[in-house]
């Protein structure tokens, strides 16, 4: 266990099961949040720092030396720049987190249900994390499941797309985006005020009113035949 891990377990009587799980409940993060802090993957910003020394009955500055390892040495400057609400909850999405230095790789979560508005998705619906080059993800923030240009298929078959998260329509990108029945991976086309899903290889294609129809992200690539 990392430093950090082992103030969880004291933390939840001597046990790290279910530690990170009841440390995001606390802190009102999700339990993702908590498993890149215990892997080093990134950081937690100023105010989660206060909160979690006030939890673990230590000073701020004990809590700061538990995220400090050997590729994150202590003469390492620090951001401490953190985001707060109205009503006094610290915002994981705004907040400025104190990342990790520049690495030529990144960790992405394959997630077996696509969520509904990154960075936001539960710990359980994580099947593993994967780590690729940072070029290689090309900006992407998670991976999900596919077959072609659908979001259903057979398991042995399906394809990995990487999504890197987009609220706009992308003339001529395979997105992925959401419908009323679910979610598809379709290329786009806008025409005549309507938005065209179609798939390369298949002529039929279907027209949404933009409405009916919500860019999730971009598929900046995809892994096939994974097993």
């Amino acid at each position: 266990m990392n430093k950090f891990e082992k103030a969880l377990a004291a933390w939840n009587d001597g046990s790290l099961r279910g530690a990170q799980a009841k440390l995001a409940r606390e802190l009102r993060v999700s339990t993702a949040t908590v498993a890149l802090w215990a892997t080093g993957k990134r950081n937690p910003s100023k105010g989660y720092i206060a909160l979690m020394a006030k939890l673990f009955n230590m000073t701020e500055d004990k809590v700061l030396r538990l995220f400090m390892s050997a590729s994150y040495p202590e003469n390492t400057p620090r951001i401490s720049a953190f985001y707060e609400t109205t009503d006094g909850v610290y915002n994981a999405d705004k907040e400025a987190e104190m990342l990790l230095p520049q690495s030529n790789s990144v960790s992405l979560p394959y997630l077996a249900n696509v969520p509904a508005g990154y960075p936001e998705f539960n710990e359980a619906d994580v099947i593993e994390w994967w780590t690729l080059p940072r070029r290689y993800a090309k900006g992407a923030k998670y991976l999900v499941r596919c077959c072609g240009d659908s979001m259903q298929g057979s398991v042995e078959y399906d394809d990995l797309c990487l999504i890197k998260p987009e609220t706009d329509f992308l003339d001529g990108k395979v997105m992925l985006v959401k419908v009323q029945n679910g979610y598809l991976i379709k290329r786009i086309r806008k025409e005549n005020n309507k938005i065209v899903l179609y798939s390369d290889n298949d002529k039929k294609y279907k027209a949404f009113a933009p409405q009916m129809v919500q860019p999730v992200g971009l598929v900046v690539r995809k892994i096939t035949d994974v097993q």
